[in-house]
């Protein structure tokens, strides 16, 4: 009974010790108004992906909130629009901890002093049915390669610009938060601006929306305007392509570039936000535009040609469906007439080219 006891006791610790890193490992995601905080809403399919709203901090926190707040659907127009925010980065933490929801907490800054949060949710904590993971995933992965956030808040003052979706939090004391708790939540792009008030350009994509053909292919031309100095080698690149699509930017002349959007014949037909940005010293600006990709037309407009063969006996036509038919010739019917020869075979085929 004792042996039994301490092999528990052992068992338990054993269990305890192996239970402890798959806690520090677990991923703590949110609760309130999660669905619309990551677009597993029944309304994300509202949200205007393809056409962002160039806006400032001071006239998003003007807009009234609505009252009350829905909890898992969203306040139109604010929260189905795209924004797009020029701001300085003040400082920026993970929402971790034991009431942490994983997300980025950023607070932006305007130059009269307003503030508001912006937010880019874990990967990890987005549903696969979102229209918005590809682009959350990237714009996470942008600003890893820039900071390591920790539970901390920590100091960045860079100039960014941030696209998101506007979004009415709940107010509980966000650190940053505006006077009407509005924040652009999720976050699907970010630019880190450089501070050195060198050159700069604007980037425009003449359509919002670009379709191909699974197994096809699509170009559209990118311009780029100079804004002040002279911005040379703009790098172009695309985020958040379908599984499937690739694409290829031809070399810039002029400020101008193409880009050409190839699908396979696998890529699963659907519209998805696609993410175009130019960068050039120091300086980023992105586009978002919608990639429709639609079914392939596998029907093939055919010629055909015809041929009507007289015959005496049935054992005739037979011989004649045999003789053409290695041809290519299809036998269509067979009539009987009251005449000499009495039968009459119809016979095509695809006409040929030669």
């Amino acid at each position: 009974m004792i042996r039994t006891a301490s092999r528990l006791l052992l068992l338990a610790a054993f269990g305890c010790w192996f239970a402890t890193p798959v806690e520090l490992l677990a991923q703590r995601c949110g609760q309130e108004r999660w669905s619309v905080k990551t677009g597993t809403d029944t309304d994300s399919g509202r949200v205007d992906l393809s056409s962002p709203q160039n806006t400032t901090i001071a006239q998003l926190i003007a807009l009234s909130p609505p009252r009350p707040i829905p909890a898992t659907t969203r306040f139109s127009p604010t929260e189905t629009t795209v924004f797009v925010v020029n701001a300085t980065l003040t400082d920026y933490k993970l929402e971790g901890g034991a009431h942490g929801d994983s997300d980025y907490h950023l607070v932006l800054q305007d130059e009269q002093g307003n503030t508001m949060v912006a937010e880019i949710p874990s990967p990890g904590c987005v549903g696969n049915g979102s229209p918005f993971a590809s682009s959350i995933a990237s714009a996470r992965a942008k600003f890893d390669s820039q900071f390591t956030a920790t539970s901390s808040f920590q100091s960045a003052n860079l100039p960014v610009q941030v696209t998101g979706v506007g979004f009415f939090d709940f107010a509980h004391g966000q650190h940053g938060a505006a006077p009407n708790v509005i924040e652009l939540h999720p976050i699907l792009d970010i630019a880190f601006n450089s501070t050195d008030g060198g050159a700069d350009f604007s980037l425009s994509v003449p359509s919002s929306a670009i379709t191909i053909a699974q197994g096809g292919s699509s170009s559209t031309v990118i311009s780029t305007t100079t804004v002040h100095g002279a911005p040379s080698n703009i790098v172009f690149s695309t985020s958040g392509l379908p599984s499937g699509v690739s694409s290829h930017f031809a070399p810039a002349v002029s400020g101008k570039s193409t880009l050409t959007v190839t699908a396979s014949a696998a890529t699963p037909p659907g519209a998805s936000p696609i993410t175009i940005t130019g960068t050039a010293g120091g300086k980023s600006h992105s586009q978002i535009v919608t990639l429709n990709v639609s079914p392939s037309s596998t029907s093939i407009t055919q010629e055909w040609e015809y041929q009507v063969v007289s015959v005496n006996s049935e054992q005739e036509v037979i011989d004649q469906a045999n003789k053409l038919g290695s041809q290519e010739w299809e036998l269509v019917s067979v009539v009987r007439v009251q005449a000499t020869p009495a039968w009459k075979a119809f016979f095509k085929r695809i006409k040929r080219d030669f």
